[in-house]
């Protein structure tokens, strides 16, 4: 009588995985092609949503520029109301080439963002680039903040009682100009320098 309950509790046992396994629905099988076709889907989305984000940076730059255009400009015309030529020549000369270095930067970022999607379009891996191009805009939108920093500077020159005050904040709001120029330039370059390097170790 033992043997027979010990048997029966054995088949029991053994037998309960089966019956599990028997009442679970089997798993639709999922084709090689689909696999891909959606690996793919996904890697093209996320090319779309970089791309975005790389258009909004640079549309932020282009906004930022033209801000900083204009209060230049209406810095430069209250110094034609209120000092000589000699003067007026001066401040020009200083705001002409900040925001002259820093639209050409610019310009050069969008060159370099076009030629990144060139290269993304053949199917190189343009990631480092891209992560590099972000930061030299970072640098770029930077340096159009210190050149509005010179802009306000100037400004409080201007409406000063005694100018001639006021002019080692300007010096040193030019050089922190310059100084973040040159940064967004090197940011540039290094990304410059990722960009030929991707496309010739294809």
């Amino acid at each position: 009588m033992k043997n027979f309950r010990y048997v029966a509790l054995t088949a029991a046992l053994l037998l309960a995985p089966a019956f599990v396994l028997a009442e679970e629905k089997p798993r639709p099988l999922i084709a090689p092609g689909q696999i891909l076709k959606d690996i793919r889907e996904n890697a093209s989305s996320t090319r779309a949503n970089i791309k975005d984000a790389r258009e909004e940076v640079r549309l932020k730059i282009e906004t930022k520029r033209e801000e900083v255009r204009t209060k230049i400009e209406a810095v430069k015309e209250r110094a034609r109301q209120k000092f000589s030529q000699a003067v007026q020549t001066s401040i020009s000369n200083i705001v002409d080439r900040l925001t002259g270095n820093a639209e050409n930067l610019s310009n050069i970022a969008t060159r370099i963002d076009s030629r990144i999607s060139e290269l993304q379009a053949k199917g190189i891996n343009m990631d480092a680039s891209v992560a590099l191009l972000a930061t030299a805009r970072a640098d770029i939108t930077a340096a159009q903040d210190k050149i509005t920093a010179v802009g306000t500077a100037l400004s409080a020159a201007l409406v000063s009682a005694t100018p001639k005050n006021e002019m080692t904040k300007i010096r040193a709001a030019v050089k922190a100009a310059e100084d973040a120029i040159r940064a967004a330039k090197d940011s540039l370059k290094a990304t410059l320098n990722s960009v030929k390097a991707a496309n010739s170790n294809q």
